[in-house]
């Protein structure tokens, strides 16, 4: 058998297939994944059969009201989702128009994990021209300086989403400690925090209070310090579920931590609008929120 013979036949699979397969995969209905590709039901169910056509796999359950992907369907949704991903990022940079200059991102201390890296590096890799400056703050901090105009977009971190603010994202907040460590249960309990005007400051006391916990707070002024103090068991502390690292331990019911509130993650822009490389950041930020609130997509960097 000579060498093309054995060749592998090549076979091209079209982005707008699999993007109706994720979206009926996420939503479990053709009507609801119809809509948000702003397509006709028809054009969705034609599609998700093309794709089963071309890869031979029957990809949904459809003996139930809900569609459910089979074995092979959940083994395709993941790497559907990132070759989407992959496309888009691929047209963005081929077409995006060039932007230069330099851009200031308010960011809070306590969301530079896990979001910021993949957000720069993700906006660098298209717009390698556009400087980017981080400025680190408290939320109210960060809203001040877009007043003045020392920034020209920030994210906080908030109990809601305020008039002139964008929702990217809402969070659980969540207990965190040492890991196998005992200072949650200690009396009173010793809070660790970065400064006095933390924004989760206050839902942290009030659910303590009405749990009729005593407390002693510490400062620590940055988060390095704040995550050192937890890994050596010195205390605990609260921040959202999705910035958790694996250096400290999640605490849940089975302690006596009280419950605490959601917490949304906002976006401000300038409202000159002035700067265009500065807009086409937050839409890049968008587009990447957007991506993290589809599960199961993971954020990688």
């Amino acid at each position: 058998m000579d060498a093309n013979s054995q060749a592998v036949l090549t076979r091209d699979i079209d982005v707008s297939l699999l993007r109706a397969f994720v979206a009926v995969a996420e939503s479990g209905s053709m009507t609801v994944a119809a809509k948000r590709l702003n397509v006709t039901q028809g054009a969705v169910s034609q599609r998700i059969k093309r794709l089963e056509d071309l890869l031979q796999k029957q990809l949904f359950d459809r003996s139930t009201p809900k569609l459910e992907t089979t074995i092979d369907g959940e083994k395709l949704l993941l790497p559907a989702q990132k070759l989407i991903v992959l496309n888009d990022e691929v047209y963005m940079l081929m077409t995006a128009p060039v932007f230069t200059g330099i851009v200031r991102l308010g960011i809070p201390y306590d969301i530079i994990f896990p979001f910021v890296g993949p957000i720069l590096k993700s906006f660098a890799n298209v717009h390698p021209k556009v400087n980017v400056e981080l400025e680190i703050g408290t939320s109210e901090t960060l809203k001040n300086m877009l007043d003045k105009g020392n920034i020209h977009l920030c994210l906080t971190t908030e109990s809601h989403t305020p008039k002139g603010a964008e929702r990217l994202i809402h969070n659980k907040l969540v207990w965190v400690g040492g890991i196998n460590g005992e200072a949650h249960t200690e009396d009173p309990l010793p809070l660790v925090m970065v400064n006095e005007n933390c924004m989760f400051r206050m839902p942290m006391l009030r659910a303590l209070e009405d749990r009729g916990l005593n407390w002693r707070i510490n400062v620590t002024r940055n988060m390095d310090a704040t995550f050192a103090m937890l890994s050596a068991d010195l205390g605990v502390t609260a921040i959202l579920e999705s910035t958790v690292p694996n250096t400290v331990e999640l605490l849940g019911k089975d302690t006596c931590l009280p419950e605490l509130p959601e917490f949304y993650i906002n976006m401000y822009t300038s409202a000159s609008g002035a700067n265009e490389a500065a807009a086409e950041l937050a839409q890049h930020i968008r587009d990447q929120f957007s991506q993290w609130r589809k599960p199961p997509v993971m954020m990688v960097s």
